[in-house]
């Protein structure tokens, strides 16, 4: 049984989301996995204009057909989304990477969109990745970040990342990490990629699967 290894208490704390009100507790992502998986476009359609966005369906689904005719189709979208849901005075620049774009929500008090430890901003990360890949409106992977959050939360899991590659080392043997999500995981599994004295795995089941760090036994 591999040891396991919790993240510092501070390990993700300092951002406007840690002021946040229980209102925005619970998995969104998986709500709206649920809500949205199997609809067709138009249900998905109306799902947002009647309820996640306070609009009409119409209007939404204008919104939707102005974007993709824009220079950059989600960053209109997005920026639909986010105004529709009550956050005014925002800006959606993007940023082309080596394998994804990274589009940045920026503005005012959006502690809210970014919800606790991030639940909404991984619930709008998806809602835009359901919606790109069932209209194409960008051909590459999409990765959506708010007031920067996203990038120090990636800064401080690769931070852990490496800790643990140098207990699983120094102890010899395998570490398992605390339970995340799947682009938690991600940026785990590829800040060690390059490490040639470890190794990582998932293991187990969702919501509880988890990264596993170990030593490479062919190591020289």
């Amino acid at each position: 049984m591999p040891e396991s290894v919790e993240p510092r208490e501070d390990e993700f704390a300092d951002g406007p989301e840690e002021e946040l009100e229980d209102d925005f507790d619970g998995d969104l992502e998986e709500d709206l996995e649920e809500d949205f998986e199997d609809d067709s476009d138009d249900d998905l359609e109306e799902e947002l204009g009647d309820e996640s966005m306070s609009g009409d369906q119409a209007g939404m689904s204008e919104a939707w057909d102005e974007a993709e005719e824009a220079d950059d189709p989600m960053a209109d979208l997005l920026y639909e989304i986010v105004t529709r849901m009550g956050f005014k005075d925002i800006e959606i620049e993007w940023e082309e990477r080596e394998d994804h774009v990274r589009y940045f929500v920026e503005g005012a008090d959006l502690g809210a969109l970014i919800g606790r430890h991030g639940s909404t901003l991984e619930a709008l990360q998806y809602l835009a990745g359901v919606i790109n890949s069932r209209r194409g409106l960008v051909e590459h992977k999409i990765i959506v970040d708010i007031e920067g959050y996203r990038e120090r939360r990636e800064s401080r899991l690769r931070r852990l990342a490496q800790r643990t590659a140098n207990e699983a080392l120094r102890e010899g043997q395998e570490i398992a990490l605390e339970p995340m999500s799947a682009g938690d995981r991600r940026v785990i599994h590829l800040a060690l990629s390059t490490n040639n004295s470890v190794t990582t795995f998932s293991e187990g089941e969702e919501p509880d699967r988890c990264v596993i760090v170990a030593p490479r036994r062919d190591r020289r």
